[in-house]
């Protein structure tokens, strides 16, 4: 047991420390620069990377190890992660319009380019949590100890990482907290952080593309046409139904491919 802890230290110590610049770099009120949360992701993803291989070197472990250096094959899990990542959100968004009364508007002036041009910032700030909580520590503790602990305890720091002072525990563990363990799945069965980096991206982008990311320019825009009393009620319930089945999903290819 003592040797486990040992051993396991250094990339917790990684995950709170990323954790805790997070909040920080949160709580500071930064000058306006032009394009500021693109340099403010890549800035983060370049320290995390940099601070990935600084404990790597302390551990004398390769940085081969934990699978960060991009090869042949990278583009390719990349791919399969957004393709599994637009499956999965395009099916809870038609799920939501079709069994709600939600319908969606075009916004105005808005075109496809100008979208994705300001979409571009949801690749490295996808990327700066992928490499926090899939990243180094993820692959050096799964060589440490059983991986379902370890994709439980990134989904839950996961979640945690995510509140933003108004979120309910409820929301942080059945939102980020379900996403938390289909990356970490996702993680474990391509044994990289491009599949999960791919699903992350996809998802935060078709969000967005529908005005579901707070702050993020969208091409169309969510609005309620139905005003009976359990609306509300219906799409909380649809979206708790839509989480928890992502979840067992998850669970279930987890469980399959670790039998094998």
């Amino acid at each position: 047991m003592q040797s486990i802890i040992k051993s396991s230290l250094p990339s917790f110590v990684y995950l709170l420390l990323g954790i805790l610049v997070f909040f920080t770099l949160r709580a500071v009120n930064f000058p306006a620069v032009p394009m500021s949360n693109l340099v403010f992701a890549v800035l983060v993803s370049l320290f995390l990377f940099y601070s990935s291989k600084l404990f790597l070197r302390q551990e004398s472990i390769p940085i081969s190890i934990v699978n960060l250096i991009p090869n042949k094959s990278t583009i390719m899990r990349l791919g399969v992660g957004l393709l599994i990542g637009g499956f999965i959100t395009g099916a809870m968004l038609i799920a939501l319009f079709t069994l709600t009364g939600f319908e969606v508007e075009r916004v105005q002036n808005q075109t496809l380019i100008a979208f994705l041009l300001a979409s571009l910032v949801f690749i490295p700030l996808a990327l700066m949590e992928e490499l926090l909580f899939r990243g180094y520590p993820f692959f050096r503790l799964s060589q440490i100890i059983n991986v379902r602990w370890v994709i439980l305890i990134t989904a839950f720091l996961f979640a945690i990482y995510h509140y933003n002072g108004s979120a309910s525990i409820a929301s942080l563990f059945l939102g980020p907290g379900v996403w938390g363990v289909t990356f970490g799945v996702a993680a474990y069965l391509s044994n990289s952080i491009a599949v999960p980096l791919g699903i992350h991206t996809a998802a935060n982008l078709l969000q967005a593309m529908f005005g579901l990311k707070a702050g993020s320019a969208s091409i169309w825009v969510v609005t309620n046409t139905v005003t009976q009393p359990g609306n509300g009620l219906e799409v909380e319930s649809l979206g708790l139904i839509m989480q928890l089945s992502l979840l067992i999903i998850s669970v279930v290819i987890f469980e399959i491919n670790y039998y094998k």
